[in-house]
């Protein structure tokens, strides 16, 4: 009767072990499972650009976007050296923000438009200064005229990624696709580098209404991954798919 007692007891405690150890290895392999799916973004500071005051008297301009009776934003050609330059109005005063594009771009480049970011109105310049190299300024009307201006290198395309009804600008560059995320936090611009961040070799917004990212970590294998809470998610039922 103590044997099969003692028998009985060891048995429960094997059990016991059994269960425990599986319960950690199924815990192991979703935590594996989790960081494989979701790649958190690191954000820094993105800089604004220094801009000098212009002399408009003599200049030619191509195309101008009226903001308020006190702001203005327009393109002009610089006839001395042939660039298509960008320009801010404020209270009277002209500032220079740099070459918008080159000569013969395209028929709509380069291009001036007033948009919305980062819950603030904006202009947005953009143009090309050379194969496959896009860019895109954007001046911030509400902060102070030193402040205002941010350049992005690439496509860029204004998204609101986290639903707070703010848009944020996502910017893509080369013909293997680099992308970064630039938002608001804390009143300054921030932005992120997604490949370096997922250590992707390409990435891309495939679907910008369902903001829906194509990420490559190998040639011809496309996967696909949202933007949540300051992270890349993959998205839903797409990995049980793919294996």
């Amino acid at each position: 009767m103590l044997q099969h007692k003692s028998a009985k007891f060891w048995l429960i405690v094997f059990s016991v072990m059994l269960v425990t150890t599986a319960g950690a290895g199924i815990i192991t392999r979703l935590k594996g499972y989790q960081s494989n799916n979701t790649f958190p973004l690191e954000f820094t500071a993105a800089d604004t650009i220094k801009i000098e005051q212009l002399d408009d008297s003599d200049i030619k301009v191509m195309t101008e976007v009226i903001v308020d009776k006190d702001k203005s934003a327009f393109i002009f050609l610089d006839e001395e050296s042939g660039e298509y330059r960008g320009a801010v109005n404020v209270d009277g005063k002209s500032y220079d923000i740099g070459q918008v594009s080159m000569e013969n771009a395209g028929e709509d480049l380069p291009g001036i438009e007033e948009t919305q970011v980062f819950g603030m109105t904006a202009v947005k310049f953009y143009g090309v200064l050379g194969a496959n190299y896009a860019q895109a300024f954007y001046w911030l009307v509400e902060r102070k005229a030193e402040d205002s201006v941010l350049q992005i290198d690439g496509n860029t395309r204004e998204v609101d990624l986290d639903s707070d009804d703010k848009k944020e600008i996502v910017a893509t560059t080369g013909t293997i696709p680099e992308t970064k995320i630039y938002m608001l936090k804390d009143a300054s611009i921030v932005a992120a580098d997604v490949n370096k961040a997922m250590g992707a070799k390409a990435v891309l917004l495939q679907d910008e209404s369902n903001k829906l990212f194509e990420v490559y970590f190998e040639p011809n294998k496309p996967e696909q991954f949202v933007y949540q809470n300051d992270s890349l998610l993959r998205k839903i039922g797409y990995r049980e798919s793919a294996v």
